[in-house]
């Protein structure tokens, strides 16, 4: 057994007993990974404060040679994304971003582009939530995880979708979709996305709820 250091972004939290947690990260150096993260829920436990969905951390842990459950061992608060909590809609888009992410990778496979997009859309999700941002997103995670399409250029859906998948942030961040053309984006990209996926996201519905 030995000690492992990373960065990492809290995917998902679950309580296995009364005072501990199961976390998922996702880490730029290893990719995802889940630890135990024993005391996290008490309330003068070691990692008050430190954990919990969408945070940015610094965290070390000891591998186990048993299973893909590690042991948390520290964990350093370096971003906690306070303007996610703000705003329903801005915490549905982060954790769809995070859902995707999760279903779309394995433990322990590291994915270094995928990490830097999923924290540098949480800070745009702080400024201001795009469904075109999210669109955009999508189209790069699937790349980063080699899932490519070619899209049809001759429709206006697939050559929107082409401009996205090559646009910078920046870029991504000026376009401006009506209501019908983000629909038919979303629903081609959807198309595709699940059945690389295997299934949709569940966060999907409560996505469509707040950003129609």
């Amino acid at each position: 057994m030995e000690y492992q250091r990373a960065e990492a972004i809290v995917l998902r939290r679950q309580p296995v007993t009364e005072s501990s947690l199961i976390v998922t990260w996702f880490t730029r150096e290893f990719g995802k990974l889940k630890t135990l993260a024993k005391g996290a829920r008490r309330s003068k436990g070691p990692f008050v404060g430190k954990i919990d969905l969408f945070y940015e951390d610094e965290i070390v842990w000891l591998t186990s040679r048993r299973s893909d459950l590690h042991l948390l061992h520290d964990c350093f608060l370096v971003h906690p994304h306070p303007q996610l909590r703000v705003s329903v809609t801005a915490m549905t888009a982060a954790a769809y971003a995070c859902e995707l992410v999760e279903l779309g990778t394995e433990v322990e496979d590291a994915h270094p582009r995928v990490y830097e997009l999923l924290a540098a859309l949480l800070g745009t999700l702080e400024e201001k939530v795009s469904g075109t941002v999210l669109v955009w997103f999508e189209l790069q995670v699937l790349a980063a995880l080699g899932w490519t399409p070619k899209w049809e250029t001759g429709t206006v859906t697939g050559k929107l979708l082409a401009s996205l998948a090559g646009a910078t942030p920046a870029g991504a961040r000026r376009v401006r979709l009506s209501a019908a053309q983000l629909r038919d984006a979303r629903d081609a990209l959807w198309l595709f996305s699940d059945a690389q996926l295997g299934r949709s996201p569940r966060s999907r519905k409560l996505l469509l709820e707040t950003m129609p």
